[in-house]
């Protein structure tokens, strides 16, 4: 009669294949998360800017006077009415909650009239590989464009 001892558990290859594939897996997901967390920050300051604009249009039309929208070399949105005094200010770079690469306007001051008409113009947002580009026509109306 011959005794057959049973072996339980892993060779150390197998193991260690099986932890090889499970980084992989885990490498692969992270990037998406990433990259997904990434256009939704550019999204989340995309809605800022918006929003910026929108007030710029509404608080040139309730003042009856040209309102200027500008950007500081340091990412921070201005709206300055017509005696040079500042509105509102809000920060895009350096933000916790936006990690912008690059924001700028062109050309380089947006302005409202009094009736709420706006010189045409474009607000550029870069963050990672994508941007979108903020495009305001003369009536103040703002449309969106991804950038690849």
């Amino acid at each position: 009669m011959q005794l057959t001892t049973s072996r339980a558990g892993f060779t150390l290859l197998r193991l260690l294949v099986a932890i090889a594939l499970l980084g992989m897996a885990l490498t692969g997901s992270i990037s998406g998360v990433r990259s997904l967390a990434g256009s939704a920050e550019l999204a989340g300051a995309s809605r800022v800017v918006r929003g910026h604009l929108v007030y710029a249009r509404t608080v040139a039309i309730a003042r009856r006077e040209v309102v200027e929208l500008t950007l500081t070399p340091m990412g921070e949105l201005l709206l300055v009415d017509s005696r040079d005094s500042v509105v509102r200010r809000t920060p895009l770079l350096g933000v916790d909650g936006f990690h912008l690469d690059s924001a700028s306007l062109r050309p380089t001051t947006l302005r409202f009239n009094a009736r709420g008409q706006a010189a045409p113009g474009s607000v550029y947002l870069h963050g990672g590989r994508s941007g979108v580009r903020l495009v305001m026509n003369f009536v103040g109306r703002v449309r969106e464009e991804k950038l690849r």
